[in-house]
């Protein structure tokens, strides 16, 4: 990633670091004072415009600074004197506003972000409650868990090539009463990092209030978990998914993919990956690697004659009337179409991991990123299509080291001994 960030309602800080291609993750600091640089090993501090003493105090103590601007703030927004580096905008800003603060900006050489608000802290949503015929019921424990993600919100945003690549942010979501006053667990805070670091997306996390301040009293505990957390963001501080092509086995035909959020959404949970295409680019994707196509937009006789086309080379397409229904057995019912030969990734004993499955661009080599929301170190079972000679597997906690695999029938099979959290399997041809 570019760049880590700690940052806050009142106070951000951040630490840069220099990558390959672009991602950050920005951690939201929420208090008056600030930890020296050396303390939290970071080099920039973001502040609210309005805040000129905390403009002051973090110059002084050597921090590059950005400063936070409301939306509503941004075309009366008037620059500090002093050198700052940017501006994250927060909230609902119109495009034309946004682009004038763009071109303001630009001659002192400051750059400037905009805040995607509609993310989900990621988690396991326990006793997920339905209803059925009206009747509330509540999933047991033998069944596949709802996990609250960000996976298709980021796809939904990459696929977008005109738009800047957007901050993704979320608030903390309390899961019970005494998570309100203590706030996220440190697993909490690395599913978070590496949710974005598996999918390539850019991210300001988040710092309970409480957390911060016994950042500022240096206790030991704090100063525990402020480490995992920066040795976490330093792991994925390589954003590799965006060196690489991600795989997928279908294409999604809309114009509109938030309308279809949920589509998505499942898709994802069930690890099938997905392409999304826009029906005016249809002509123009090949399409030989594509297995299934959802439609989900009225098309063109040129662009039906193009799926014709695709079915008569051996590909399935699903057109969709209206509306799916329930997503989850639409999900299902296009895992059924695929079948395990057609699918690219194949994961067991992992009902609470997502995985992303990407291509070196010369083909010699595979990345795939796991991640388990759960956070409790198990067993992961992975097969993956394609016959590779070597496999390796690294993650925060440990080094990158050789996983024993099996080819079979066109796929490489291993086991990921213990995946806590998040980590990366090289596959080398």
């Amino acid at each position: 990633m570019r760049a880590i960030h700690t940052a806050a309602a009142s106070v951000f800080c951040a630490l840069f670091v220099t990558a390959s291609a672009r991602a950050e993750v920005l951690i939201r600091w929420d208090r008056d004072r600030i930890p020296s640089p050396d303390s939290l090993g970071i080099s920039t501090v973001v502040v609210p415009a309005k805040n000129r003493a905390a403009i002051e105090s973090a110059s002084a103590q050597g921090y590059r600074v950005f400063l936070e601007v409301d939306g509503a703030a941004v075309p009366a927004f008037v620059p500090p004197a002093q050198r700052f580096a940017g501006v994250v905008v927060k909230g609902t800003v119109a495009p034309k506003q946004l682009q004038l603060l763009r071109d303001r900006m630009k001659p002192r050489g400051a750059r400037v972000v905009a805040l995607e608000e509609r993310g989900k802290w990621p988690h396991i949503r326990t006793n997920w409650v339905t209803k059925n015929n009206e009747v509330l019921q509540v999933t047991g424990r033998s069944s596949q868990p709802w996990i609250e993600n960000n996976a298709a919100l980021m796809r939904i945003a990459e696929a977008d090539e005109d738009a800047p690549p957007p901050l993704l942010t979320y608030t903390w979501t309390p899961i019970t009463l005494s998570d309100k006053d203590e706030g996220p667990r440190l697993e909490n805070y690395l599913v978070a990092i590496a949710e974005a670091g598996s999918f390539g997306g850019d991210l300001l996390l988040p710092l309970h209030e409480r957390f911060e301040s016994r950042l500022l009293m240096g206790q030991p505990q704090a100063r525990a978990e402020w480490a995992e957390i920066r040795r976490y963001v330093a792991f994925y501080s390589w954003s590799l998914p965006h060196p690489y092509r991600p795989i997928a086995s279908i294409g999604v035909v809309t114009a509109e993919p938030v309308l279809w959020f949920e589509v998505m959404n499942l898709l994802g949970r069930h690890n099938l990956p997905y392409e999304l295409i826009a029906p005016s680019k249809l002509a123009g994707r090949r399409l030989d690697d594509l297995k299934v196509l959802i439609v989900l937009d009225e098309l063109s006789a040129a662009q039906q004659k193009i799926l014709a086309e695709f079915e008569s080379k051996g590909g399935a397409v699903n057109r969709v009337a209206g509306a799916v229904g329930d997503p989850n057995v639409f999900a299902l019912k296009v895992r059924q179409m695929l079948g395990a030969d057609r699918r690219p990734i194949d994961i067991w004993n992992g009902i609470t991991v997502l995985a992303a499955p990407y291509e070196d661009p010369d083909g010699g080599a595979v990345l795939v990123t796991v991640l388990n929301y759960a956070h409790q170190e198990l067993p992961v079972q992975l097969r993956v299509r394609g016959t590779f000679a070597q496999v390796h597997y690294e993650s925060p906690e440990e080094g990158p080291s050789l996983v024993p695999h099996q080819q079979r029938n066109g796929f490489t099979e291993f086991v990921l001994p213990a995946l806590r959290v998040g980590g990366r399997v090289f596959l080398t041809r």
